[in-house]
């Protein structure tokens, strides 16, 4: 196998497709998701629980999530190795978990010999995705090293993950929201417009709980999106957790507002982001501005 010049490494919170892990030879790094009875490692829900045990045991259970030993950063790092002569990894926001923390840690104990570049996004989920399938496409095509890091720095201050999520308890039970902001969400029935800010989850606003509605402003959130994105940046992500008849209905739309004719990909958030905004989730993840009030605004 020839090998490139640069291989792409990233965390299990970045929900890629696996075809297109697969097509673009992305080197993922598991994460684990611990509940009571038992631990599940990266794609849980693909080793023996269903989507429907998971939804059931997070109503009365919070569980864990654990970053693996230094011993498997190394071995994954190790493995992209293999694929490319260098490496470049991109991972979930640092102020969400230590993957990235660690990854430098491991890096500067372990493997200084190495041609490692290592960013945290500042974002989770699909926003990590479209990057990261980005800079593998752009490296599978050959492109050095040096190139693709000035245009990863290019895109991270651009990168955006922002969505309407269903409810907020378990942000709440984990520490990452007030419970004053879900009690207000709550007692009016609204669902919350998140995204990132000074790389952690920001609550712009709320929406009446209507599906309709939800639909008719995450329409025009991504056709504004579309029009606002980065140029050189081809993918455009639309993140669901069991609402896939609601992500179609946005992807036919999208393809039909789409003037720089962008990449849109439907992805079903993993389980590691789909623990904290439970099911109805609808985001977006993409590289351009980003204005709440494409979310907010009614026509």
């Amino acid at each position: 196998m020839t090998k490139q010049h640069v291989a792409i490494v990233t965390d299990a919170s970045a929900d890629i497709p696996p075809e297109l892990e697969e097509k673009y030879k992305i080197t993922i790094l598991p994460i684990l998701i611990n509940f009571k009875e038992k631990s599940y490692k990266y794609r849980g829900i693909e080793k023996g629980l269903t989507w429907e045990e998971f939804y059931r045991i997070i109503e009365t259970e919070v569980p864990t999530t654990a970053i693996p030993s230094p011993g498997i950063f190394k071995q994954t790092f190790e493995k992209a190795l293999e694929i490319g002569d260098s490496l470049i990894g991109l991972f979930i926001s640092q102020k969400m978990s230590a993957v990235y923390n660690t990854a430098k840690m491991v890096i500067e104990q372990y493997m200084t010999d190495k041609d490692i570049t290592t960013y945290q996004t500042g974002v989770n989920s699909v926003g990590i995705a479209t990057l990261v399938v980005e800079a593998a496409r752009l490296a599978a095509d050959g492109m050095s090293k040096e190139e693709l890091v000035r245009k990863i720095e290019s895109w991270l201050p651009k990168v955006q993950y922002a969505g309407i999520i269903n409810k907020l308890d378990n942000l709440v039970r984990t520490g990452r929201l007030s419970k004053t902001k879900k009690f207000f969400a709550d007692i009016f029935k609204f669902k919350p417009v998140v995204g990132f800010e000074e790389d952690e989850i920001h609550i712009y606003g709320q929406l009446r709980a209507e599906d309709k509605l939800i639909l008719k402003q995450m329409k025009k959130f991504g056709r504004n999106a579309l029009e606002k994105m980065h140029p050189e940046v081809r993918t455009f992500f639309i993140a669901h957790s069991r609402w896939p008849e609601a992500a179609e209905e946005l992807q036919q739309y999208l393809l039909e507002h789409n003037p720089q004719k962008k990449e849109i990909i439907i992805q079903e958030s993993g389980v590691l982001n789909a623990f904290f905004t439970g099911r109805k989730l609808l985001a977006y993840g993409y590289v351009g501005e980003f204005d709440p009030n494409w979310i907010l605004e009614k026509d």
